[in-house]
Parts: C-alpha cells; structure tokens; sequence
C-alpha cells in the first residue's frame, strides 16, 4: 500500500502547487511642468516713440522716450495628473519695468530699488513677479503677457543709452522664471534661462538709433521637471 501511495503521488502530481499565467495592464502615471519665454520684439517707433502694430529690430539710442517690449511666459502640464498650487516667480531688470500685463488675476509685482527706498516707477528699479496659476489639468497650458518699456538712467535718458557711437550694449530684460507645482507624487520645480538682448550701433553716425542684434522672436529652451 505505501508503495502504491508514493507511485500514485508521483504520477498525479498531487503535491505540485497551481501556475497561473496571465497578463495585466496598468496605467502609467506621470507629473510633468514645463516653462518657457518668448521675447517678441520692439513695438516703438525708434524716431517718434510711437507705438508700431508689428515689431521693429531698430531701437532708439538714449531717447527722451520709452521702447515697449512684448514678453509671453508659457507653463503647459505635459504629464498625466493634475499639477495644482502651480506658481511662477520671476525678476524684471532694473532697465526695464511692466507696464501691461494679461491676465491681470493671480499676478502681483514687488516693485524696489537696489539702494532701498521708494521705486520712482521711472527709473531703474527691479520688479519681481508672483503669478499664481492654481490647477493645470494634463495638457493645459497657462500665459502670461507682459508688455515692458525702458527705464530712465540717472541722466533722464531712456536705455539703451550705448549703440550709437560704434558701440553696443546688452540689455538684460528678466532673469530665469522659476515654476513650482505639486502633484500627487512630488513637487516639482522648473527654471528657464533669462534674457538679454544686444544692442549694435546701425553705422550712421550719430542718428540715435541702433540695432536690436538679437534675433527675435527669443525664446528660452524649455525647462521641465518630471516624476518619476
């Protein structure tokens, strides 16, 4: 009888355990933020201050009036999830200062000047930008529209006040936009590169214009920051 037993659990395979083969599908989920700048150009009439319907890559030179620039920062959910508490800050230069902006909701700005006390609104002064987004919803994408003129130097003149005796000059606009969401998974954080913008003299000696060297449209590369 015992060796039947074994013989038994030998060839019926009593003792092996059950394998269940099958194949399961699941969603991948993923929190991705991108960020990016686009400086459009010039909308001012280097000879009469005017405003232009389209950009202009001449520029005045120490003019008695501002030169108006169109600045775009974009913010796009590329992941698969919601991003909330999504948040841009960011710092206009002490050359250049906002004017205009849309969406007027959710931005505010942080106006001083680098020695302390009160921003004149005219001369140089930084600006430093909070725009708050709240909810991207995958594949939405948030803009801003900064429109932003020049600045008076201590001598009254508006910059660029260099390019016009066979010289240049950069004109900083902004520095790096920085994004900061969070996710289900992780906070996420994204900074662009700033702009700058260089300024050549047009070869015709004293004209008080120059030359926006720069190629514009500009736009920085985009910065991303995912999980996982």
């Amino acid at each position: 009888m015992v060796a039947l037993s074994l013989c038994g659990v030998a060839k019926s395979h009593w003792s092996d355990r059950p394998r269940i083969q099958g194949t399961i599908t699941t969603g991948k989920w993923k929190s991705t933020v991108r960020i990016q700048k686009t400086l459009i150009g010039s909308y001012t009439d280097p000879h009469t201050g005017d405003s232009l319907p389209e950009p202009t890559n001449l520029i005045a030179i120490a003019a008695g009036f501002p030169t108006r620039f169109k600045l775009i920062i974009y913010v796009e959910n590329r992941g698969s999830t919601d991003l909330k508490n999504v948040a841009v800050t960011d710092t206009i230069k002490n050359t250049v200062a906002p004017r205009e902006w849309h969406p007027v909701e959710g931005v505010s700005w942080y106006n001083y000047v680098p020695d302390g006390g009160e921003w004149d609104g005219i001369h140089f002064g930084f600006n430093e930008l909070t725009w708050t987004i709240g909810t991207l919803t995958p594949g939405e994408e948030a803009c801003l529209t900064i429109w932003i003129e020049t600045l008076q130097n201590p001598e009254g003149k508006y910059e660029p006040t260099s390019g016009d005796e066979g010289d240049s000059q950069d004109l900083e606009i902004n520095e790096g936009a920085t994004v900061r969401a969070t996710s289900t998974f992780a906070k996420l954080f994204a900074i662009t590169e700033g702009i700058t913008i260089h300024i050549i003299d047009d070869e015709t000696p004293e004209n008080g214009l120059g030359i926006i060297d720069t190629s514009l449209p500009c736009s920085t590369p985009w910065a991303v920051d995912a999980y996982p």
